[in-house]
């Protein structure tokens, strides 16, 4: 799903940052002595810029690769910084401008090119086309940590993979395809309204915006903890918050939750004054969904990496 506070379709791979030298909190170092071992680039790479009345479209969003090369869409420089780096966008700082213009990158590997380095192939690419430098700072930052509740977990065991996965059927009327080769996905549309994207061996998904308590409302047939907590990450107001899973549970399970929305809700006429604020200034949707399967969010401060731009130019053309 995604990175943002819209339908969250979160989903990335691998990082080739060298390791930091024992420093001081406020020092750091240069993104250039960071590849020293790689020469990894794409073939060819067309970079262009996202036109701002272009209107979001969920299935056109992040980063999506296969065996030829690799699509980014609708990306801002930060998103780009937190795929490639395999970091959190809260861990990245630099002009405002890198996280409001967007880009679409097309990429194609060179021959005999694995593309599961797709993503030291785009550090190249942000370097050589969005001339990128930065150092790494730790930082001590607010976190909050999934745990167990006071009662226990309440949680259902995800049942066992079904003998056909059936991404690769027909589709219906309304029925739509979301990527391509093994990682392809089929997205259908409720009755009621809602979505349920069909991910095949990750189970099943299925997502509705509920108006009264203005909070997106998830269903996974599948989901670990440690993925559980990377979701909430986009559940806890304005911004991406990093959320950390201490619950020592393993295994996978079949889930429902409440993400409430970043966005406030609209004010009209005589409603204004009244308005309620989004839910994420009390989170109560996101807790008592949360206390609904035995679990709770915590606030803790924790060290960070924070990935401080020096320097990031828009990229030439084409």
């Amino acid at each position: 799903m995604y990175k943002k506070s819209i339908p969250n379709y979160l989903f990335c791979v691998c990082c080739a940052v060298c390791a930091v030298a024992i420093a001081p909190m406020d020092t750091g170092f240069r993104a250039s002595a960071q590849t020293a071992s790689t020469d990894l680039s794409f073939e060819v790479a067309m970079v262009k810029p996202v036109d701002p009345s272009y209107h979001f479209d969920g299935k056109r969003f992040w980063a999506h690769v296969n065996p030829a090369g690799a699509s980014y869409w609708y990306m801002t420089p930060v998103n780009l910084i937190e795929y490639a780096y395999d970091v959190e966008s809260f861990q990245v700082t630099g002009p405002e401008w890198a996280n409001t213009n967007h880009f679409d990158i097309e990429a194609r590997f060179p021959e005999g090119a694995d593309k599961k380095d797709d993503r030291r192939m785009l550090q190249a690419l942000l370097k050589d086309r969005f001339k990128l430098a930065f150092h790494i700072e730790k930082r001590e930052l607010e976190v909050h940590v999934l745990v167990v509740g006071k009662y226990g977990e309440k949680l259902t065991p995800s049942l066992p993979d079904p003998a056909s996965l059936g991404t690769d059927t027909a589709l219906n009327p309304g029925d739509s395809n979301v990527g391509g080769g093994p990682a392809k996905s089929k997205t259908t549309k409720n009755p009621d309204g809602s979505s349920t994207l069909d991910m095949g061996k990750k189970g099943t998904q299925t997502m509705k915006f509920d108006k009264e308590l203005w909070a997106w409302h998830y269903e996974r047939s599948k989901i670990s903890m440690e993925e559980l907590a990377q979701r909430l990450s986009n559940c806890l107001g304005s911004g991406v918050h990093k959320v950390v899973d201490e619950t020592g549970i393993k295994g996978t399970y079949q889930l429902a939750w409440d993400c409430p929305s970043a966005v406030p809700r609209p004010t009209t006429g005589t409603d204004a004054a009244r308005t309620l604020s989004s839910d994420p200034q009390d989170g109560s949707s996101l807790t008592q969904s949360l206390d609904a399967l035995g679990l709770k969010l915590e606030k803790r401060k924790m060290l960070q990496d924070v990935y401080v731009i020096d320097h990031l130019e828009r990229p030439s053309e084409n």
